[in-house]
């Protein structure tokens, strides 16, 4: 459905919940719920202030979510990848330089 659409779905690496942003607000929001639920488990308060941490998230909530996730998959990315530098001023038809002789 998501390719239909023009969408391009990638798969997450497991463990590494700081790359998707909804794990970040589901963070907050579970903490909220934690710090101002006095109800049973599974009442209908619970379910009230549930509802009421959702309604909470914001555009704005999101967008930082996303902005930290990205800047963190560029960090990570950063620290996989090794530069490769290509001279395009030397000129060799020999490949001594690439293996031992």
């Amino acid at each position: 459905m998501a390719r239909d659409r023009g969408f391009r779905v990638i798969k997450l690496p497991p463990y590494h919940c700081i790359f998707n942003p909804i794990e970040l607000i589901w963070s907050q929001m579970k903490n909220n719920i934690r710090r101002n639920n006095t109800a049973p488990k599974f009442s209908s308060a619970t379910i009230d202030i549930i509802r009421e941490e959702a309604s909470k998230i914001t555009a704005e909530m999101w967008a930082n979510c996303v902005r930290h996730s990205t800047k963190e998959e560029d960090q990570y990315r950063a620290r996989l990848l090794t530069p490769l530098i290509i001279n395009l001023e030397e000129s060799s038809d020999d490949d001594s330089d690439y293996f031992d002789q």
